[in-house]
């Protein structure tokens, strides 16, 4: 029996990484691991039941509830690891600690908006396994052993949202690349670019087209200056990631009729995608 050569390209031959939230803001990667990583799907079935049935029966089973999990054995201790592995514990100033009030129901705040596991096979793509509403389920262990490092197993469940019933407890898919964006962000600012009579008390926005990395919301990647000079405007930057805009918000009022350069660079999208530097040209009024 001979074999295709899609079925070859589809043998599963490595481990690859799991994403903590991955695509969205907060994307970190779990790790390091050891051991890789076991994804598993178990349905429970019921057998209707009925006089002169002779064995399980097509048309005659019931799927009564569907689980999927993640097992993967890690050897990061970091205090924002461990808050995910106790996600009924408080990480505060550092300090991790298990109060009264974990006891009752889990907030929705604790579950992460996915866990995503990627897997190499032998063409070189990945088989992308994603678990929505995820949360670690088993028991934090942590020993402390002579000449051995400590290990922390995890096993991350999805979890169905029961608010909505069009939502996905997994998905399994096929990928390029473990980064399969790789189209940079783009920006619309206000002002915009040769915009005349501007208001000079007015603050600055640039909307993106796509979530970013927060982190790059800075001073050094937003940058506002006189044209005439060169001096750089103090403000404030602040960044709505549920809106995707930033606002530069400066100390004081601009100069009256005035030549501004509003420079934006090295924003990133969550895949990593650098934006193409943007510089706004306007005038005050």
């Amino acid at each position: 029996m001979s074999l295709t050569s899609t079925q070859i390209e589809n043998i599963q031959i490595d481990y690859g990484i799991v994403y903590v939230n991955f695509g969205e803001i907060g994307e970190a990667l779990l790790g390091p691991s050891r051991g890789g990583g076991t994804f598993d799907v178990k349905a429970s079935r019921r057998d209707i039941e009925f006089d002169g049935m002779k064995g399980k029966s097509k048309g005659m089973q019931v799927i009564d509830d569907i689980n999927a999990t993640l097992s993967v054995t890690i050897l990061d201790t970091t205090m924002d690891t461990l808050a995910m592995v106790m996600p009924f514990a408080t990480l505060s100033a550092g300090v991790l600690t298990c109060e009264v009030g974990a006891i009752g129901v889990i907030p929705d705040a604790d579950y992460l908006s996915n866990v995503t596991m990627f897997a190499k096979t032998i063409s070189g793509q990945y088989k992308k396994i994603t678990l929505y509403n995820a949360m670690n389920e088993k028991d934090f262990s942590l020993a402390a052993t002579p000449k051995s490092e400590g290990e922390i197993g995890l096993e991350i469940a999805a979890h169905w949202n029961p608010t909505d019933d069009t939502a996905d407890l997994y998905k399994i898919e096929d990928v390029a690349s473990i980064g399969g964006d790789t189209t940079p962000p783009t920006v619309v600012t206000v002002p915009a670019d040769t915009d005349t009579g501007v208001v000079i008390s007015s603050n600055l926005t640039a909307t993106f087209n796509e979530d970013i990395k927060a982190a790059d919301i800075n001073s050094n990647n937003l940058i506002l200056i006189k044209a005439a000079d060169g001096t750089i405007v103090a403000g404030t930057l602040s960044y709505v990631a549920a809106t995707k805009v930033a606002t530069f918000n400066p100390n004081s009022d601009l100069g009256a009729n005035t030549p501004y350069i509003w420079l934006i660079s090295n924003v990133r999208d969550i895949a990593g995608n650098k934006m193409t530097p943007v510089a706004v040209n306007f005038t005050t009024a």
